[in-house]
């Protein structure tokens, strides 16, 4: 999980904290007054490489969180196994990810294509 979060952090962190604080402040009505910054973040992740290359590996699973969001707005609580999947799978990406750079002498905040 470690891994995800740096990778997801160093790439897109302002957007995510942003969002991440629209729904800490907005618990009843986040869906709709987070909406903006929700796709700010969704954005930032679908721009960089190594963030689509998690999100390609991982979209099961970050589909099957999403619907569970979508379907308990009022109890997000409920998705947290589905959230716990998705972690999983984006910590074990991000590992590879990282590994790949460290292999080729590349800095993970470069643009490099991933396959």
């Amino acid at each position: 999980m470690e891994a995800v979060i740096s990778v997801v952090m160093q790439f897109c962190g302002e957007e995510m904290d942003a969002y991440g604080q629209c729904v800490g402040q907005n618990p009843k009505d986040w869906l709709t007054k987070c909406a903006e910054l929700k796709q700010k973040a969704a954005d930032c992740s679908s721009n960089h490489p190594a963030v689509k290359k998690i999100n390609k590996e991982c979209s099961k699973e970050y589909m099957t969180y999403d619907d569970c969001l979508k379907r308990n707005p009022e109890n997000v609580t409920i998705c947290v196994e589905a959230l716990h999947a998705f972690m999983d799978c984006a910590s074990k990406s991000a590992s590879r990810i990282q590994s790949a750079y460290k292999t080729q002498d590349y800095e993970p905040n470069q643009s490099k294509p991933l396959s």
